[in-house]
């Protein structure tokens, strides 16, 4: 999945591109190698040799780098669909376990980047929220739906907040670097609330 999202800043000179690729290569470098809150502006300055003032001219912050750069393909964000086979919790199991190990691998890091790019940055965040959480979001709603059709799930649930709450678990595993050991437990609240 690969998303694109307007320049930081659009004032001055427009953007070439073959450096602002050269800069969102470092970041994602960066990310890789030193994680979002140790990686700096100026690491980019030195990774780059692109002045500084170009850099802030096109890029306010770290974040606004980092952000373009998980939304333009440039940090890899893992398709994670689930599966739709006969068994619903089965499918829910193994998506939220495959989603744990993501996010306790390389792309924890992106997850908390983008988590703290959220919070600096609330426009920023709707924008990566759409390139990459919507699709998760709609994935999951979708199987729902499956499960209503197939007579496992109430239709009048509300699929939307268990949406919510799959989603926070991934980002509290993620965040926090948490086990899986609580998932079949959620799982099994959530059944029990929303089963046919």
């Amino acid at each position: 999945m690969t998303a694109h999202i307007a320049p930081a800043v659009s004032r001055g000179r427009p953007r070439d591109l073959e450096l602002r690729d050269l800069v969102l290569s470092s970041a994602a470098r960066q990310l890789e190698t030193v994680g979002f809150a140790a990686m700096t502006m100026e690491g980019i300055v030195a990774d780059t040799g692109v002045a500084k003032r170009t850099l802030y001219r096109w890029w306010p912050s770290k974040a606004s780098v980092v952000g373009e750069a998980i939304l333009a393909g440039f940090i890899p964000v893992p398709d994670n669909q689930i599966e739709r086979t006969e068994d619903l919790w089965a499918d829910l199991s193994v998506w939220l376990h495959q989603a744990a190990i993501s996010v306790r691998g390389p792309y924890g890091e992106v997850l908390r980047a983008a988590t703290a790019i959220s919070a600096a940055d609330a426009t920023l965040g709707d924008s990566m929220s759409a390139g990459f959480a919507a699709p998760a979001r709609s994935n999951l709603l979708e199987r729902f739906r499956m499960g209503v059709a197939d007579g496992q799930l109430l239709e009048e649930a509300d699929f939307e907040a268990v949406v919510d709450v799959l989603m926070a678990m991934v980002l509290f595993i993620g965040v926090n670097r948490q086990d899986t050991g609580r998932i079949e437990a959620v799982l099994s609240i959530i059944r029990s609330g929303i089963s046919a």
